[in-house]
């Protein structure tokens, strides 16, 4: 008896193929982010991707990303992910809003000065994808929206607790993110100031702008 349409046996999923395919994937995203780092967005090819990741044909590439600027959302999200993951993790250990500021800051910072072509990618991308009509396709607001998404809870927490004053926590979240940039550049350009130095400039900083008057 013949089988067909909805009786047809299906093949099940080869593991293999897909443990294989997130392992390209990973190499192409990653030789990706040191292109942006040490090349720019502007030079920021398939073939110079090709040729850092070690592959044999640009089509690798497209195959698993399709355009430049799918590869490009592809790296912004790989990142963001990565961040976050390393981010939350310290911060769940947190016991009190008032830690669990610190540790975030002290995360995000860490982070950053841990992966100095990671942040440059995602300022590459940042600044200079576009759409079709020639507008930003990222810009600042998407890292602006996610600081706010994370900082804001715990400040409302802190409020809750009454370990934090009262303010909008909104604009408190925005005003740290922006402290946090401010920190990143002393980070990574002349005249540099060391990790442990920005912790301690930023986390005392929120600290005296949250805390709760005497």
């Amino acid at each position: 008896m013949q089988v067909t349409g909805d009786e047809a046996p299906t093949q099940p999923p080869d593991p293999t193929r897909s443990v294989a395919a997130a392992a390209r994937r990973e190499q192409i995203i990653a030789a990706a982010v040191a292109v942006l780092a040490e090349s720019g967005y502007g030079r920021t090819t398939f073939e110079r991707i090709r040729q850092h990741a070690g592959i044999s044909s640009t089509r690798l590439i497209s195959y698993h990303f399709g355009t430049r600027d799918d590869l490009m959302e592809a790296v912004l999200i790989d990142v963001a992910l990565q961040a976050q993951r390393a981010i939350a993790t310290r911060v769940a250990e947190a016991r009190t809003p008032t830690e669990a500021l610190t540790a975030r800051i002290e995360a995000q910072l860490g982070w950053i000065a841990e992966h100095p072509a990671a942040v440059r990618a995602m300022y590459e991308i940042s600044m200079n994808a576009r759409d079709a009509a020639g507008a930003l396709r990222y810009g600042v607001e998407a890292s602006a929206e996610a600081n706010v998404a994370d900082l804001e809870p715990i400040l409302a927490a802190g409020q809750r607790t009454g370990e934090f004053r009262a303010f909008d926590t909104v604009l408190m979240a925005l005003t740290l993110k922006s402290a946090i940039d401010a920190a990143t550049v002393r980070l990574t350009r002349p005249p540099r100031l060391t990790l442990d130095e920005c912790i301690r400039e930023i986390t005392g900083l929120a600290l005296r702008a949250t805390r709760r008057d005497p």
